[in-house]
């Protein structure tokens, strides 16, 4: 990969916006029978951020006013909140509350549009003479209280980015990505009952990883040579990692697996192919991970190129598109300039993407997200079932 080969696009502004409502998930696990261990320590999360008094539509908002974009033409949203199988509900966004009439570019590949947006927010930057554009990854994740289990990693957020020529904050090398999809019925959202969700756990955990390996299979097959050239290993050479957190015990599990691929690479007696054919499978496999997991050499490189992405997400939930977007940030925040970030997304049904981006920090980045979750105030689980039971869940 030659260094004129891709013109340096990429993101210059972040705006985050995360419900002012919180509820402690250690309390909702106790209500509903669940062990706090189970919460805290199985899936490393603590609080859920609501839409308690706000929709998804007014963050939307606040994320897109945080950073320029008066004059911009073109707005790519990813989401997975969207209750109208016609019109694009972010339509509401930008005609309702920014009084726009740009038409919104709206993607639907689960947690994944949110990175796909953003690609294509690069490639209408570079095919029109560098025009800026908008990326926004906007979602709410709501579960039945009949399913506890994931009814704990509820969250909310929406995240925009400002795309541009010579970016300000990260370069995005989005014309050499890698990508693996394939047609798996782990997850789905049917209009009836929306927006509850069909989970099929097991499967989804493995489709989560094997996706992801796959598509980073397919990065180093599109960079081979670029790979080659700098005389590291994959693993050695990117700074960061970040991948889509449905909670960050799994981004564990992710970093585990790449180890496990990377650095071990002995013959797998179980693959994660095996697991998706046979979903009953993965707890067999994921034996091996936790092994990994606690070995010395693995925690400092989870330590050092994965937990910096993990600041925020224990105190916001899964935000679908926007989780990766959460990790970006923090990651960003901690990130020098020139440093590699390697960015691997996920989106059940199912299909992954891998790109690589760099830092051109020229200073430290540092966004409003710790000031949001410090201002932040906390329902009490009675509050928050009083809530559920007079939302309007038709509607985002």
């Amino acid at each position: 990969m030659k260094k004129s080969r891709t013109p340096l696009v990429g993101i210059s502004q972040i705006g985050i916006a995360i419900p002012r409502h919180f509820i402690s998930l250690e309390e909702l696990a106790k209500k509903r029978k669940i062990s706090p261990k189970y919460a805290i320590e199985g899936l490393g999360i603590l609080q859920a951020r609501i839409p308690y008094q706000t929709s998804i539509e007014d963050l939307a908002v606040k994320a897109i006013s945080k950073i320029d974009f008066q004059d911009v033409q073109r707005f790519y949203i990813g989401t997975e909140s969207d209750f109208d199988a016609s019109k694009p509900f972010s339509i509401k966004i930008l005609s309702q509350k920014l009084g726009l009439t740009i038409i919104p570019f709206q993607y639907k590949f689960a947690c994944l549009s949110g990175l796909l947006a953003l690609v294509s927010a690069c490639e209408y930057c570079l095919a029109n003479n560098g025009k800026p554009a908008i990326a926004l990854a906007v979602d709410r994740s709501i579960y039945r209280e009949t399913e506890p289990q994931a009814e704990i990693t509820q969250g909310c957020a929406a995240v925009a980015m400002r795309v541009e020529m010579n970016p300000k904050l990260l370069f995005l090398d989005y014309q050499n990505f890698g990508q693996y999809g394939e047609d798996i019925n782990d997850f789905k959202v049917p209009f009836s009952p929306f927006p509850f969700p069909e989970i099929n756990g097991e499967l989804t955990k493995s489709a989560y990883l094997g996706c992801q390996k796959m598509a980073l299979e397919d990065w180093k097959k599109q960079n081979f040579e670029f790979l080659k050239s700098k005389g590291k290993s994959l693993l050695e050479f990117f700074d960061f990692f970040i991948v889509h957190s449905p909670f960050p015990k799994m981004v564990e599990w992710a970093a585990a697996m790449f180890w496990r691929h990377e650095i071990i690479k002995t013959k797998e007696h179980l693959t994660l192919a095996d697991c998706i054919k046979t979903p009953s499978l993965f707890k067999e496999y994921k034996k091996e991970l936790d092994g990994i997991r606690k070995l010395p050499d693995f925690q400092k490189f989870f330590s050092k190129k994965f937990k910096p992405g993990l600041k925020y997400n224990s105190f916001i939930g899964n935000a679908y598109t926007a989780s990766i977007f959460i990790s970006l940030i923090s990651t960003l925040e901690r990130a020098k300039r020139n440093q590699e970030i390697g960015i691997n997304g996920y989106g059940s049904g199912a299909g992954s993407l891998c790109l690589r981006a760099i830092s051109v920090i020229k200073r430290k980045f540092k966004s409003d997200l710790e000031k949001q979750l410090k201002e932040g105030r906390k329902l009490t689980i009675k509050e928050y079932e009083k809530w559920r039971k007079n939302y309007d869940f038709s509607h985002p």
